[in-house]
Parts: C-alpha cells; structure tokens; sequence
C-alpha cells in the first residue's frame, strides 16, 4: 500500500496545520477556554468553516464526502495543538451515526449533526458507564450514549448542557471534567434511540477511536519537534547536545515509534474505509502503536529537557499528559495489546 498523501491530501493537512497554529497555539491551550468564553465559540465556527466538520458526510447532508483518511490528517494537526474541543466525537462519530441512520435521521441526532456543522454546537460524547466526563464546560453539550460498547444493545443517546456541570481540573490542565452524575440522575435523562446496524455501529466506533490515535500521533510528533529544536540549540561542553548519543538515539527512536504510529494509523484508516478483511486488527494496531509511540515519544522530551523539562510549567508536559490522556479514553496499552493478541490468534 502507498503511504504517500496525494496533492490534495497534503494541501488539507498544511492548511489544517495553519489554521490550528494561528488559532490555538500552546498558550492558549493552557488557558483551557470554557464554551462560555467566545473565543472558544469562535474557533468552533472557524473549524466549521473550514470543513472539518463536513469532512465525512456526504454531499447529500451537506458534507464533503471524504474519507477517513482526510478526517485523520485533520485528527493529528488538531492534536499537534493540544486543541480542547470535541471534534473527534461531532465531526466523526455523530456524523458517521448520522450517515448510516435510515432516513428520515432521528430529529435529534439530524439537529445535533447540523448545529455542529454550522459551529453553532460542540458536542462531545462519553458512555454511559463512564465516571468521568471530560470536556466538562468546554463544549456545548455532552451525549451520553447507551450501548456504545455492547452491539447487543439498543443504542441510545440523551443530551446534557456541558455549560451547568460543574468542573474540575484534569489531569491535562489544557482540559476539563467532571463526575459522572450518579444512575439514578441519568436515569431521568431523555433518551432517544437510534436505529442504526451493528455493523455502522462498529465501524463508527472504530473510526472515532482512530481519530483518538491521530490525536496522539500529533501530539507526540509535536513533542518531538520540541525536543530535537532544543537538542539543536542547546550546548554542552562546546557541542550541542543533539551530537551526544545518548541524546541521539533517544530521539532517533522517538522519532521511530511516531512513524510507526502514523503509518499504522494510516493504514487503519484505508482498511476500515475499503472494508479490509484485516480492518478490525489493523485498527488495534494502530491504537498500540499510537499509545506506546506517544507516551515514549512524551516522556522522552522531559528527558532531552533535563532539569527545565522536569518542571510543569514547561510545554513538554501539556505533551505528556494529553497523551495520557488519550491513552486512558482508549483503554490503554495494555488493553490494544489484547485486542492485537486476541484479533492475531483469531
């Protein structure tokens, strides 16, 4: 498979490049913007008037018609800023519920999908089982989902204003969250069904989870940046650092592990597009390789930091914590390296 990005591909992925330095660069991501402040508001409708919300609905409902493949380029500039809004979970995984949704769409869903691409609603999605829910206060609404995780279930949505949670700091100090309310409270929600095949449903969850990995490959790619700048600028007894092999080979094989990563998840995405016989397999891959290249790659940038690195108020740790962040969304690498072990002996 040619893993090369066509001349329209790379004309996406630069302009998506541009757009997230000039509007979300590092310090505005520690500010961890709420959805009330509009300046939040306003890079949600920039996003959406770029497209990035459109990417994956078809030109029928509006949207652009391209695949998933596009959507991850966007996913990995997106995480190479640390951007703190659900895009993941509007442009993809509603967008894809939406798409595979008989007609006529569900009114809610149909509403959700439309506010999002006109970037008058972020809306960020958690299962119902979850006991955190992040993006708390930072978007507009959080879906709560029944039965994203068990296809023998009917699946179910119900939306809560994001803006009247009350919130905590995260880990990632570029996010925020909040408990889960308790059962019984969401029992009181009003669900809706959405009537949409098993096999859509997989496929939309498998595609959001690989947007998840994009993020993590931006976000390591970005800590490698950081580290091989300063292993440049950085002298040490007449030499910059980067000269030393201990230095080096740190970052050599950091540098391996984002691009193994990255051809992983592009692979994932043409298999999962195509309906690949491997397709489930090659997104576990994807996930374990964005996992363990990330958090390496994170960890290895406090290390080139030496003792400045170490300090929090440093940028090299917005890096590790998003990627740990994600990593946690995702189950972690212990749980991609099952679903790699059980998808291989299967």
């Amino acid at each position: 498979m040619d893993f090369a990005l066509n001349e329209e591909q790379q004309m996406l992925q630069a302009s998506a490049r541009r757009f997230f330095a000039d509007r979300h660069p590092l310090a505005r991501a520690r500010r961890a913007l709420p959805w009330s402040d509009p300046l939040q508001q306003r890079l949600w409708a920039d996003m959406a008037g770029m497209g990035f919300m459109a990417l994956l609905l078809p030109e029928d409902d509006d949207g652009l018609g391209l695949s998933l493949t596009e959507a991850s380029l966007v996913a990995e500039e997106a995480g190479r800023q640390l951007v703190n809004l659900p895009w993941a979970a509007s442009a993809v995984l509603l967008a894809l519920w939406l798409k595979a949704a008989p007609r006529p769409a569900p009114a809610v869903l149909q509403s959700a999908v439309q506010a999002a691409l006109a970037g008058e609603r972020a809306l960020h999605c958690v299962a119902e089982t979850d006991a955190w829910w992040d993006h708390a206060g930072q978007c507009s609404d959080i879906v709560v989902v029944r039965g994203w995780h068990d296809p023998a279930a009917p699946l179910q949505i119900a939306l809560v204003d994001a803006s009247a949670l009350p919130c905590a700091e995260a880990l990632d100090p570029t996010l925020r969250q909040c408990a889960a309310p308790p059962p019984q409270q969401q029992q009181a929600l009003q669900w809706h069904t959405l009537e949409i095949p098993a096999e859509a449903r997989a496929h939309a969850r498998l595609a959001h989870r690989l947007m998840l990995a994009a993020e993590l490959v931006g976000a390591a790619q970005a800590a490698l940046d950081l580290s091989a700048a300063y292993a440049r600028e950085r002298v040490q007894f007449g030499k910059p650092i980067g000269s030393y092999q201990a230095i080096k080979h740190q970052l050599a094989n950091a540098w391996m592990g984002v691009d193994n990563a990255r051809l992983a998840v592009l692979y994932a995405t043409a298999a999962l597009d195509g309906s690949l016989p491997d397709a489930r397999f090659a997104c576990a891959v994807a996930e374990l390789e964005a996992i363990e290249g990330a958090l390496a790659c994170t960890r290895t940038a406090i290390q080139v930091h030496g003792g400045m690195g170490f300090t929090w108020e440093h940028d090299a740790h917005l890096y590790l914590k998003r990627a740990q962040h994600l990593a946690a969304r995702l189950g972690g690498a212990s749980r991609a390296l099952d679903q790699v072990e059980a998808l291989a002996l299967a």
